[in-house]
């Protein structure tokens, strides 16, 4: 495919360019004796280092007009060990074909349940030689004590903007799903599908969203967050988990925006926006140590028949699976004020209350009809008192 040399040079080279400071990082901090050196595998990283440097100079050698991808990978086999091939085929593998980026989608999503991710719209983003705000999040009580975690946001310089919304940890949501399949190189079609859970060849239906969107990508981007979990780490009932780390830190999506790409079909040309993911996301590190992330078909986040994709409603699509997740088989009630509070509606108007009631309503019916809920009498709406019922 025309152009594909373009976008997967780009991949690589950031890809390089990661091992690279990985490696590196990890080397320092051995050499400095700090408390997180030794954590990765160093010869694992110098490994990745050097067979993306391989794989960059093998690029190099050739040009758009003679480029496929079974000739690169040829070309490395020829004098590469098998590990070394493996590593390669993972990389390729993450860089999606032209096609998909422009309308690919994935099979199914992650949804992080921690609280510690969920309270983030509450916290101010700082500029970055300021304090940070930090919230505290109690995952626990014992005995009148309390156990939290410490949550804040700082800018890379300037914020972008004043804090994250809900939405931004959907589109947040999104890009990590779209990385926990094994893809780090996506475009911003790529994300619309994934986050309204539209099908691979479904036509983008709102250009504010997809706007939206990237304007989301561009404040992910640059927000830092820290997820201090050391309280949590040492209780008792998550001392059996995986802690590698008890602090997560890095940007909310460590990513690099890649330079506007142009893909050729037989006739037309189109351009598109392209990032590349260089790291497992810190919301998503955390949430997966502490099992907190559900894995959901796509086809749930998918908007049901008459909702139009608008910023809103996917806000109350998502905080409504949040609930939905955090209480199964408990008996909670959930009332449509605290639903659209925690989404970040405006309920202030009596008509938008109205359509939002309606919104909910929709998407609670359609997920019993798919079977991901139950029937009525596992999630149903009060008429008289306004309120959701999970068991």
């Amino acid at each position: 495919m025309h152009n594909e040399y373009e976008l997967i040079t780009k991949s690589i080279a950031t890809a390089a360019d990661a091992a690279r400071r990985a490696f590196y990082e990890e080397v320092t901090a051995l050499s400095l004796g700090k408390p997180s050196a030794g954590k990765r595998d160093l010869q694992q990283l110098l490994k990745e280092h050097l067979t993306m440097t391989i794989l960059k100079v093998a690029l190099g050698t050739m040009t758009e007009k003679d480029f496929t991808r079974e000739k690169l990978l040829k070309a490395i086999a020829e004098n590469a060990s098998e590990d070394t091939l493996q590593i390669v085929r993972k990389v390729l593998k993450s860089i999606p074909t032209p096609e998909t980026l422009m309308a690919g989608s994935i099979k199914k999503s992650v949804h992080m349940i921690p609280k510690a991710v969920n309270v983030l719209p509450k916290i101010p983003i700082t500029p970055k030689e300021e304090p940070a705000a930090t919230a505290a999040v109690t995952v626990a009580r014992n005995r009148g004590k309390e156990a939290a975690v410490y949550v804040g946001l700082r800018a890379e310089l300037a914020p972008i903007a004043p804090r994250l919304t809900v939405f931004d940890l959907s589109v947040m949501q999104a890009a990590a799903s779209i990385y926990a399949s094994g893809t780090k190189t996506f475009s911003s079609s790529q994300l619309y599908r994934a986050l309204t859970g539209a099908d691979a060849h479904t036509k983008i239906t709102s250009k504010a969203t997809l706007e939206a969107v990237k304007k989301s990508l561009d404040t992910l981007q640059a927000t830092i967050i820290t997820i201090d979990a050391e309280q949590q780490a040492a209780l008792r009932g998550y001392k059996g988990y995986s802690w590698n780390k008890s602090t997560f830190k890095g940007y909310m999506l460590p990513m690099t925006k890649l330079e506007t790409a142009y893909y050729s079909g037989n006739k037309l040309a189109a351009s598109c926006d392209c990032w590349r993911i260089l790291a497992t996301p810190p919301a998503l590190e955390y949430a997966t140590t502490i099992k907190q992330v559900a894995t959901i078909p796509q086809e749930v986040k998918r908007l049901p028949e008459g909702l139009y994709v608008t910023v809103n409603n996917i806000c109350i699509r998502d905080t409504l699976l949040y609930y939905i997740h955090l209480n199964r088989g408990k008996g909670a009630k959930l009332n449509y004020s605290t639903l659209f509070e925690a989404a970040g509606v405006d309920t202030s108007n009596r008509d938008t209350c109205y359509k939002m009631r309606k919104v909910a309503r929709a998407l609670l019916k359609y997920w019993q009809e798919i079977g991901f809920i139950a029937g009525e009498t596992d999630v149903i709406t009060g008429n008289r008192n306004d309120t959701i019922y999970i068991s």
